[in-house]
């Protein structure tokens, strides 16, 4: 029992803390009113030595400077999950993760973080044989609550970092999908304002938030970072290494640099990663894979994700709807639709990736729809 709510069940953990599904208690409530429900509550220890240990090996052995970023003063455990508090309290919309309250329990040491509780779980988008789970219908009802909650965050100035289906999670009744999982997010004052105009500036802001160097460092789920993410791994066109050594070789940084310079890193990360996401609830495989014959795993899928074009299968989703091939004849098909959409969502310049606005108004997420026009006019975020 802690405050009003009670806890009875874990249902989730990790490194930083547990995961509980509680109950709120209102003696002046019947158990049927909407405010005595379940929710989601994250429990943090303030200190946590195991990560702090690892910190300390991670850190990198350099002189001590009055200029230090406030990323690097406050790389805590205590201070990531302020960073996250202060992300969630911006969020207030049908297809985001809501955070009702935070407790600070000074005596434990620990942050309590009560969430909405989604009692659908995360998207599940492939069986063990690595086949699709879920019908092309479905997984366009998931892209189009993905697309609305993601453009929202973008809306808000928030970058999210970790778009996967993972992080897609189902109401109890699987009729929609909300975005979770901010450990990583990233709040961007100058996109907040590109979007909001002056009205963004009127936002009260929390210091945590006003860093941006927490934006170079890489964050989020190998398979679905965005090729500027891993940028180092790009290959130079003329890069004598490429063809003396396989495309599995990578050019070194000075040499890529003098091509071309490392693309800034915005929102674009997560129109990237719902691309993949898009791939793996179609075809129930990521679209980028490391060479199981080398010896690092991480280092050739990041090659892969840079360097190689990605293939669709036959047919896709457990319907098995013929694709046509990455080029498909027919140009009204559903296999057309899905193939022009994935070309520009997994666009490696990042400078020509489809925007989300352009995903809204594509052919094959307004499909089935019947006022489409209407759909796009309710659903703005301004």
């Amino acid at each position: 029992m802690l405050n009003n709510y009670f806890r009875y069940a874990k249902v989730g953990g990790g490194q930083h803390g547990e995961v509980y599904l509680c109950h709120k208690l209102d003696s002046k409530l019947p158990p049927d009113h909407p405010e005595y429900r379940h929710v989601a509550m994250k429990s943090v220890k303030r200190d946590n030595p195991r990560a702090e240990r690892l910190k300390q090996l991670r850190k990198p052995r350099i002189p001590h400077s009055a200029h230090t970023p406030m990323v690097d003063k406050l790389n805590t455990t205590e201070a990531k999950i302020r960073k996250e508090i202060a992300i969630m309290k911006k969020c207030r919309h049908p297809h985001v993760v809501r955070l009702y309250e935070v407790i600070d329990d000074r005596l434990r040491d620990k942050i309590y973080m009560v969430m909405e509780y989604l009692a659908g779980g995360e998207v599940k988008w492939r069986n063990d044989d690595n086949e699709p789970l879920l019908t092309v219908e479905q997984t366009r009802r998931i892209m189009r609550d993905a697309v609305l909650g993601l453009e929202y965050l973008h809306y808000q100035g928030i970058i999210h970092r970790d778009i996967k289906p993972a992080n897609l999670l189902w109401t109890e009744d699987r009729r929609q999908v909300k975005i979770g999982d901010f450990g990583v997010s990233h709040f961007s004052y100058a996109q907040r304002l590109a979007a909001a105009g002056k009205d963004g500036d009127k936002d009260p802001h929390d210091p945590i938030l006003l860093d941006d160097s927490d934006l170079t460092r890489r964050a989020g789920t190998p398979s679905f970072l965005a090729p500027e993410v891993v940028y180092e791994h790009t290959h130079s066109p003329s890069s004598p290494s490429e063809s003396s050594i396989g495309i599995y070789a990578v050019a070194s940084s000075s040499t890529v640099a003098s091509v071309r310079p490392r693309p800034p890193i915005t929102k674009a990360i997560d129109i990237w990663a719902l691309g993949v996401t898009l791939y793996c609830l179609l075809f129930g495989r990521t679209p980028f894979f490391a060479d199981p014959s080398l010896p690092s795993s991480e280092w050739s899928l990041y090659n892969s994700i840079c360097n190689n074009d990605w293939e669709p299968l036959p047919t896709m989703g457990f319907d098995r709807i013929p694709t046509g091939g990455r080029y498909p004849p027919d140009d009204d098909s559903e296999g057309s639709m899905v193939m022009d959409l994935l070309v520009r969502f997994l666009e490696k310049d990042v400078t020509q990736r489809i925007t989300l606005d352009e995903v809204k108004r594509s052919p094959w997420l307004l499909h089935g729809l019947l006022e489409p026009e209407k759909w796009l006019e309710v659903t703005s975020p301004t």
